[in-house]
């Protein structure tokens, strides 16, 4: 494993790119060094060859002598070019090497987080900036140590060589550099700082963006044509990032001006130090020319090339620091694991649980106790927020922070196994997955276990209501959903509905739980969807999340939330005889159905169970 639980620190930068590939990192080093010590070489290459062409057309040396500083200019030329088309092969081929290294790394990491860390904004967004691009960021900080590396070995160079013929104006420019490298260096961390300061608009922007170029989007920017009015706020907050970024860069432009100026000056003055060693001289004139190259080319390099290091270096140690933070979130033990086949169970039982979400003081389920035994149907009724959904959570095992107690069959939740928990339940939630692979796969997905499931999948499709839709694809079930795929197919929300429902049915899970899928649909066409989920469900235990009463009368015990307690339990019509929560929200969702003129529906539904479902009797 490359990504480990440490601290990551600045030698991180070389060595988690050697633990990538000490190949890889290993050629890319020599192939900087040696690039970084070629200006050195080509300046004796040059000087020799001007020397000796002058020495020829002179007549003070034979046209010979000029062949081998030739051939040493078309090597360094060749080599040049050679390295050139070939580092591009390498760095191709590294890229995809380290992205197949690191990209599977961090989705395994990501799986065993706990899910407390998804649902935490904080982390969340930490989870966005450190695993799309850890395999760029990790070969990129290697890249910048070279770098470095390469400036370094090239300053050095050219200094030394100056120092054998002027040592002072070596001296002079080694000491003149330092106020440059800390302006580039100020200069760097002030670009840095504005990028950062700029992020969150950034976001927003780009959050805008999306937005009018999503075709999620896309129908309702042509109903409400709000795409005039989000291009006016994209527009504000990309100029303001704009003008506020701008202001930095002027300002650094004007010093890192200085900076040239320094340098030119620097220049100016190497030449006018080896102009009387050259007319005495003491310097030949080929080494004056070569050298003079090299100097200019060094303000250059200091003018420009060292401010873009220092910044992304600091992006680079920045995301260092989130890296180390990322590999230090609490893991799942086990997350990865397949559901426990043949998982049963007779007895699910929550004792006095307390729960509330990790940073924050409201109290979401309050010393609540309840019993779900097998083969039976259950309903959670509440308004929005009463705690129905955190119940799911706890039971399928997404948070373990809870007080109290969860058995089942005598045993503490948290003492069974994550493969026996995945293995326990299935859930249809309110805003489930969509996957954009084949119909098939989506619906497969719910048991890996089983090899050879297309009788089952074929079965589920069934019972889902989604014959007739698969009927109509070109391919059937081997149909890719959604447009990625040039052949993708896009279904209506209702048949996505169906494919969740599908993938419950197709999971061997003893317990499955309905968690408010048709919060989008009316409440009748949601009863309708609850009652069919309950005829498939024949046989196992099923619970259903809502807080509209349509589909209630279906369950055999009803529990009723409210402000994180149960306040009321029993079937739909002990529940009615008592007339207490459960009967007034009732009766005041029965005005809807009398004011939309749907009261024969209403009367239909509130029969008993039995009768309510005998119309879809034979779907099983």
């Amino acid at each position: 494993m490359v990504l480990q639980k440490k601290k990551y620190g600045n030698l991180d930068m070389i060595a988690l790119s050697f633990k990538v590939s000490p190949l890889y990192s290993l050629i890319f080093a020599v192939q900087r060094i040696l690039g970084a010590l070629l200006p050195t070489i080509s300046i004796f290459v040059n000087a020799q060859f001007i020397n000796t062409a002058m020495a020829v057309l002179n007549k003070k040396a034979d046209m010979r002598a000029i062949h081998m500083p030739i051939i040493l200019l078309a090597a360094i030329m060749v080599y040049q070019v050679l390295i050139g088309v070939l580092m591009n092969f390498v760095n191709c081929r590294a890229k995809i090497y380290y992205r197949m290294k690191l990209r599977p790394e961090m989705i395994e990491k990501r799986a065993r987080l706990q899910y407390r860390h998804i649902e935490d904004p904080k982390t969340a967004d930490l989870i966005k900036r450190v695993c799309p691009s850890v395999d760029e960021n990790i070969r990129e900080m290697y890249t910048r140590i070279l770098d470095v590396t390469d400036t370094v070995v090239y300053i050095l160079g050219i200094v030394l060589t100056l120092f054998t013929q002027i040592w002072w104006v070596a001296l002079f420019i080694l000491v003149s550099s330092v106020p440059i490298l800390i302006i580039a260096t100020k200069a760097g961390k002030r670009s840095y700082d504005a990028d950062k300061e700029m992020a969150k608009v950034d976001r927003r922007a780009n959050y805008l963006s999306d937005v009018l170029k999503s075709r999620e989007a896309v129908e309702e920017r042509s109903v409400y044509g709000y795409a005039g009015k989000l291009n006016e706020l994209y527009g504000k907050r990309y100029d303001f990032a704009r003008k506020f970024r701008l202001k930095v860069s002027r300002s650094n432009f004007i010093k890192n001006k200085m900076g040239g100026i320094i340098t030119s000056f620097l220049s100016v003055i190497t030449m006018l130090a080896m102009l009387k060693p050259v007319t005495e001289g003491r310097i030949d004139f080929g080494m004056f020319i070569a050298l003079m190259g090299a100097v200019f080319g060094l303000s250059n390099r200091l003018s420009w090339g060292v401010n873009w290091l220092v910044e992304d270096l600091a992006r680079r140690k920045e995301y260092l620091k989130d890296l180390t933070e990322f590999m230090f979130l609490d893991e799942q033990e086990d997350a990865d694991v397949l559901p426990k086949e043949n998982m049963t169970f007779s007895r699910l039982e929550f004792i006095e649980v307390s729960f509330r979400y990790p940073g924050t003081d409201k109290l979401i389920l309050d010393k609540v106790s309840f019993v779900i035994e097998n083969g039976k149907h259950y309903s959670f009724v509440g308004v929005n927020g009463a705690g129905k959904t955190t119940i799911t959570k706890l039971i399928t095992g997404l948070y373990t922070n809870y007080e109290g107690n969860i058995l089942v069959d005598g045993r503490s939740l948290r003492d069974l196994s994550p493969s026996e928990i995945k293995g326990l339940s299935s859930v249809v939630y309110q805003d489930f997955a969509k996957y954009y692979i084949t119909l098939y796969d989506n619906i497969a997905i719910a048991h890996l276990n089983q090899q050879d499931s297309l009788a089952d999948v074929e079965k589920a499709v069934r019972l889902a209501g989604l014959s007739e839709a698969v009927g109509k694809l070109a391919d059937g079930l081997d149909t890719p959903l959604g447009k990625i795929q040039e052949t993708g197919v896009d279904l209506s929300g209702g048949e996505w509905q169906r494919v969740a429902i599908a993938r419950s049915v197709m999971s061997p899970a003893p317990l499955r739980i309905l968690d408010e899928p048709t919060a989008a649909l009316d409440p009748i066409g949601e009863s309708m969807v609850y009652k069919k989920f309950e005829q498939i469900s024949k046989g196992k235990t099923t619970i259903f999340i809502s807080h509209r009463l349509g589909s209630t009368k279906l369950a055999d015990i009803i529990f009723v939330l409210s402000g994180g307690k149960i306040v009321e339990k029993g079937s739909h019509s002990e529940l009615m005889a008592e007339e207490g929560v459960y009967y007034e929200m009732f009766n005041a969702q029965a005005e809807w159905y009398a004011e939309s003129g749907h009261t024969e529906h209403l009367a239909e539904h509130s029969t008993e169970h039995s009768n309510g479902t005998e119309a879809i009797a034979d779907a099983g």
